[in-house]
Order: structure tokens, then C-alpha cells, then sequence
């Protein structure tokens, strides 16, 4: 048996609509009272439409006009032809897109089965660039960027008993860093003999111990009065290379020493005090131009205490010369202190141990 509500649609009526009921609830056709105008207060005004000097004015052209192009009288002159486009470039080597005749080569032979093709050598990369300054030797970079250096001499307890011992020094910068180390080689014989006037060779090794500078020093006179045998000091970056010269000049009273270059010019010139008394102040030697008009730098035997100063060698100098001075004549200058070191202050020393 069939159902009710099957029974109407079968039948072909429809079924009466629901009874309207005020129990709906919203969202569910229910109908909701219109809301209520509240009239504006008595004193409210209605704004009035803009004056007219306001308004704007209405287009009087239609829409969609069509403007016509804008005309040069002048071009194009008369007889003026248009150029062409200009021929297409090919493309270049490697481009994508780029066609290449195969080229013909009767007589290569054709590729024989199971050729293997030989791989591509790999590239050799390309060396570092020398980012040294131009004329500046290897190992001697840090003296571009400094205008004074300390030369520290090693104390050594053989000293206190009379004993000549080989002599070393530590290079720092102005903030007391170590520099360099310089050491000498010599024998024993030639320490005991000559004293402060034997010859000697200089090794000045870097921080990672790579001999950057080599001084050397021959036998000669010690005294400025005999101008035949004078101190000659040589300079050389790297060891075997000249970079430069200290020779001392002949004065009755004055120690002068002159700085030459590599070929042996002049370059500087060193004059130091008529006294030499070290007690309880600095003794400096004035680095000056060849003309003596200029005052450039000086070295200077620094006092380092009465004890250390009474019974040993071991002396303190500073150098101060110009911060864009050649490197190479500062490298000269390095060794300047070292001999002048040995001319004036060693000896003096060794004559009160003897």
C-alpha cells in the first residue's frame, strides 16, 4: 500500500501549503516587520547643490572621437628614402640557436665502430696574481705599512764575565709586537779577536723563519781618520740580491755615515752627536736629505737602564723615518742601527770590560 504523501503526487494534485505561523524562526521564511524612519530634528538643513562656477562643464564632443595623427610639416624633406632594415647577424659562436656548415673533409676517414671519444683535459688553473707592490722584495710587505721600528738586543749572561758572544736582536713595531729576529753568524776566534770591529754576516728571518734580509759586514778600520779602509755595510733582500748600502764618511769629529742605493747613489745621509753621552737620556743620530736640508727620521740608542747599561750590550734603538719612504731604504736604514750600533756602542762597551 502506498504512502500519503505518494498517494497526492500520484494522483496529480499538490499538496496544500503549510499554514503561515508566527512560531518560524529567522532564516526559515520568516517575515520580519519594516523598520521605522526616524524623521530628522527640526533644525537639520538640507545641503543645497554646488554652485554653478563648480560644476563641471559636460563634454560637448561625442564619445569614441577619433583624433587625427599629428603632422610635422617640415619632415620628411623632399627626395627622402626610408632605409631598410639592416641585414640580420648571425648568430654567435656557441649560441644556442647558432647553424654551422658541417665541414667536408674528404680524405678523414669515417668514425670506426665502438670509437670512444677521448675525454677533455682539465683546465690548469690560473696562478695567483703577484699582489706584491712593484719593487717592494718578498718578505718585506709589513715595512710598507709602518714609520718606526724597535731593535731589541738579546741579553746574554756571558757578557757579565767579559765573554764576546755572537749578538741577536728582536725587531717589534711600535706596539712592541716582534717583527723580525736577526741573528748573527760568526766564530768564536773572530769574536774574541776583533770584538766589536770583526766582520759579520746578519741572517734576519721573519716570524715564520724565512730570511728576508741579509747583512754583511767586511773587515775594516773603525776609526773615521783613515778614509782608505772605512765601514762598508751591505744590505740584501733576498739574500744574495743588493737592495742597498751604509758607508761611513770621513770626519774628523762628527760619526756620518751615508745610505746608497743598489748602484751604489746616494740616497740619505746620517749624522749623529759630537758627544756621546748616554746617561740617563737618548742618544740620535738625524736622518736627513743629501743637502742637509731636511730632517726625515733618526735612530736612536734609547736608554735602558743603568745595570743594563753598565755591564752589557745589550742596547735599545728606535728608527723613525717617513711612512712613504722607499722600502728598500727602509729595509737600508734597519741596517744602518745595526752598524752603528757596533761602531759607537759596542766598542765603548768593550773598553770598560777590558
Amino acid at each position: 500500500m502506498a504512502s500519503k504523501g505518494h498517494g497526492d503526487i500520484n494522483s496529480g494534485r499538490l499538496p496544500p501549503a503549510p499554514a503561515y505561523s508566527k512560531e518560524v524562526p529567522p532564516g526559515h521564511n520568516a517575515v520580519y516587520p519594516a523598520p521605522t524612519v526616524v524623521p530628522p530634528p527640526p533644525s537639520y538643513l538640507t545641503p543645497s547643490a554646488p554652485p554653478d562656477h563648480m560644476m563641471m562643464p559636460a563634454s560637448l564632443e561625442p564619445l569614441n572621437v577619433v583624433y587625427p595623427a599629428p603632422t610635422n610639416p617640415g619632415f620628411p624633406p623632399p627626395g627622402y628614402v626610408t632605409p631598410s632594415a639592416p641585414p640580420m647577424m648571425p648568430a654567435p659562436f656557441g649560441h644556442p640557436n647558432a647553424v654551422y656548415p658541417a665541414p667536408t673533409n674528404p680524405r678523414i676517414p669515417p668514425v670506426p665502430p665502438g670509437y670512444v671519444t677521448p675525454p677533455v683535459p682539465a683546465m690548469m688553473p690560473a696562478p695567483p696574481p703577484d699582489l706584491r707592490p712593484t719593487g717592494c722584495p718578498p718578505g718585506l710587505e709589513y715595512l710598507i705599512h709602518v714609520d718606526q721600528l724597535l731593535v731589541h738586543q738579546t741579553f746574554h749572561l756571558a757578557e757579565l764575565l767579559g765573554w764576546e758572544v755572537r749578538n741577536s736582536y728582536n725587531v717589534k713595531n711600535s706596539i712592541g709586537q716582534q717583527v723580525f729576529l736577526a741573528e748573527e753568524e760568526n766564530n768564536c776566534c773572530t769574536l774574541q779577536c776583533f770584538g766589536p770591529s770583526r766582520p759579520f754576516t746578519f741572517h734576519i728571518q721573519d716570524n715564520l723563519g724565512q730570511e728576508v734580509l741579509t747583512l754583511m759586514r767586511p773587515l775594516a778600520c773603525s776609526y773615521c781618520c783613515f778614509p782608505c779602509c772605512l765601514q762598508d755595510l751591505e744590505v740584501q733582500s733576498p739574500p744574495g740580491i743588493p737592495i742597498g748600502y751604509v758607508v761611513q764618511e770621513c770626519h774628523p769629529f762628527l760619526p756620518k755615515l751615508t745610505v746608497l742605493n743598489e748602484m751604489r747613489q746616494p740616497q740619505l745621509r746620517i749624522k749623529g752627536p759630537l758627544f756621546f753621552c748616554s746617561c740617563c737620556r737618548d742618544v740620535t743620530f738625524e736622518v736627513k736629505t743629501l743637502d742637509d736640508s731636511m730632517l726625515i727620521g733618526h735612530i736612536s740608542k734609547q736608554w735602558s737602564g743603568f745595570l743594563r747599561e753598565a755591564y752589557t750590550d745589550a742596547d735599545h734603538f728606535g728608527i723613525v723615518f717617513p711612512m712613504d719612504l722607499d722600502v728598500k731604504m727602509k729595509a737600508v736604514l734597519l741596517g744602518a742601527c745595526f752598524l752603528i750600533d757596533f761602531l759607537y756602542f759596542e766598542e765603548r762597551k768593550g773598553d770598560k770590560k777590558h
